[in-house]
């Protein structure tokens, strides 16, 4: 893992982390499909990577809204965790999505 500590003063900050290899550990890819969504409507979503109680690392995302005229299902790929060491226990993958707008149009 790398790690830097930075001292914002204003503007943008542009950090360089320096070199880094995936190898020493795994990736996890994840994919869902949130079905039925409405139309017009932006969703959050939620991920969690969890080893028992102990959350692993957390995905937050907004996806925009979809223009089709009725419900539509939405297929999410990339969602990636990192783990600095393998591990040999079951991991469960948590998800949660909620509608973030009512019924006004989204013209985002």
């Amino acid at each position: 893992m790398l790690e830097r500590q930075i001292k914002p003063e204003g503007g943008m900050v542009y950090c360089d982390l320096g070199k880094l290899c995936p190898e020493a550990g795994q990736i996890i890819d994840c994919a869902l499909t949130l079905t039925q969504v409405l139309p017009e409507r932006r969703v959050a979503l939620a991920a969690e990577l969890m080893d028992g109680d102990t959350c692993l690392g957390a995905r937050l995302f907004t996806i925009p809204p979809h223009h089709e005229p009725a419900a539509a299902d939405l297929r999410l790929t990339g969602l990636r965790f990192y783990l600095p060491e393998g591990t040999d226990r079951p991991l469960t993958l948590r998800a949660d999505a909620h509608y973030m707008d009512r019924n006004e149009r989204c013209l985002l």
